[in-house]
C-alpha cells in the first residue's frame, strides 16, 4: 500500500493524489489518499472550508494568508490522529508520498512509533517549493524530494499521467477557451472573461460559488464545482456540472480523474493561474496556458517556466498581441512533444514498492 498525504482545501494537491491512487491498482499496487483536514475537529474543518470563500472574494487576503503559512499541529484533533496512527500501524504502512507539508508532525510521530523503516517521497507539484512544503527542512529523516518540474534545467523530469488518451488534435478542438481559478477558484480570471468574450471568443468558465455565475457575460458556458462538497466529507473527485438556465445542476464525478480536465482537453487554451496541478492539466491535454497573476512565488516560477518552454504566455502579452489564435496553436504543438522521455511517476512508485517488498 502506498499512502498519499494530501490537503483537501487545495485541490492542486488532492486531485493529483487521487489520480495516482486510481492508477496504481492497474500496476499491481494499492493506493490510499489521506486528507489532512479529516484530522481536524468539526469547527476547524468548517473554518478551513469557509476560508476558501473569503479568499475567492479578495485575492489580496489569499496572498497574505499564503505568506503566513505555518505548522498546523495545534489544529489537529488528538483522537483522530491517534486513530489514524493506529490504523497505519496495524496495516504496517511503510510507503508514503507527501504532497502537503502540513503532514510533517503526523508522519514524524508515526516514524518514531513503528519499528520498521518508512519511505517518504516529498512530492513537489510546483517548480519551486510551495509554502507548506517549505516547512520541511532539507534532508529531514532522509526523505526523498521528488520534482515534477525543474525550473533550473527547464525540463520535466517526471509526471503524473492524468489519462491514457492522447490529446485532441488542434482541428478537433472547440473554438473556445477555458477560464478557471485553480482548486480554490482564486485570482482574476472572472475579470478577464469579459475582455475575452468582448473580442468575440467563446469561453467556458469554472465557478466555485453560485454568486460567481452572475459575473459571466452572455455567451459564456458556465460550469460549477458543487460549493457544498468537501474532499474530507466525500473522498471522490469534485462533483462537476454545467449550469443551464435555472434548472437543477446535474453533477458528475469520474472515478479516474477530475471532470474539468475534459474541458481542458477540448479548449484552445486555459486562462488561469499556474498552480502545479494546472501545469499537469496543460501537459496532458496539450492545452497552452494564458497565465494570470500567480498565487505566490512558487506559481510565479511555474509561469516563467511554462513561458520559457513555449507552453504559455501571460494574459497581458496575449492581449497586446490581439488575442492571436495561431500563437496558441504553436504552443499546443510544443506541448504534444513534451512528454517524450518523461518518467511516469505512478510506474516509478509501483516498481519501487514491488521491489521493496521482494527485498524484505
Amino acid at each position: 500500500m502506498i499512502t498519499f498525504l494530501s490537503s483537501g482545501v487545495t485541490l492542486g494537491t488532492y486531485v493529483p493524489a487521487k489520480i495516482l491512487a486510481a492508477r496504481l491498482p492497474g500496476l499491481g499496487v494499492p493506493g490510499d489518499v489521506e486528507i489532512f483536514e479529516a484530522l481536524l475537529n468539526e469547527d476547524e474543518a468548517h473554518r478551513a472550508h469557509a476560508a476558501r470563500t473569503a479568499f475567492r472574494g479578495d485575492f489580496k487576503i489569499a496572498l497574505t494568508a499564503l505568506r503566513l503559512v505555518r505548522d498546523q499541529a495545534s489544529r489537529l484533533d488528538a483522537e483522530r490522529v491517534a486513530l489514524l496512527l493506529n490504523r497505519w500501524a496495524e496495516q504496517r504502512r511503510a510507503d508514503f508520498v507527501m504532497f502537503s507539508g502540513f503532514w510533517l508532525p503526523v508522519l514524524a510521530r508515526y516514524g518514531e512509533r513503528v519499528s520498521w523503516p518508512i519511505r517518504v517521497d516529498v512530492c513537489h507539484l510546483d517548480a519551486a517549493a510551495s509554502p507548506s512544503l517549505r516547512l520541511i527542512t532539507p534532508g529531514q529523516a532522509e526523505w526523498k524530494e521528488v520534482w515534477m518540474f525543474d525550473a533550473e534545467a527547464d525540463r520535466i523530469p517526471r509526471t503524473i499521467a492524468i489519462t491514457d488518451d492522447e490529446p485532441l488534435p488542434w482541428t478537433a478542438r472547440d473554438s473556445r477557451l477555458l477560464a478557471h481559478g485553480g482548486g480554490w477558484g482564486l485570482g482574476t480570471y472572472l475579470d478577464r472573461v469579459s475582455e475575452v468574450a468582448a473580442a468575440g471568443l467563446g469561453v467556458d468558465v469554472i465557478c466555485h460559488d453560485l454568486t460567481d455565475l452572475a459575473r459571466n457575460p452572455p455567451g459564456t458556458r458556465r460550469f460549477l464545482i458543487n460549493p457544498d462538497w468537501t474532499p474530507w466529507g466525500d473522498g471522490g473527485f469534485p462533483p462537476f456540472g454545467e449550469v443551464v438556465g435555472s434548472g437543477p445542476i446535474q453533477y458528475t464525478q469520474r472515478e479516474d480523474h477530475h471532470d474539468s480536465f475534459e474541458l481542458a482537453r477540448r479548449a484552445m487554451a486555459m486562462i488561469c493561474k499556474t498552480g502545479g496541478g494546472t501545469l499537469l492539466d496543460s501537459l496532458w491535454s496539450a492545452t497552452p496556458i494564458i497565465a494570470l497573476e500567480p498565487y505566490g512565488a512558487h506559481e510565479a516560477v511555474n509561469s516563467a517556466l511554462w513561458q520559457r518552454l513555449g507552453f504559455g504566455t501571460t494574459f497581458k502579452s496575449w492581449l497586446d498581441s490581439g488575442f492571436r489564435i495561431n500563437e496558441l496553436e504553436r504552443m499546443h504543438e510544443l506541448l504534444l512533444k513534451a512528454r517524450e522521455g518523461v518518467i511516469d511517476y505512478a510506474g516509478e512508485l509501483a516498481g519501487r514498492h514491488i521491489n521493496g517488498r521482494a527485498v524484505q
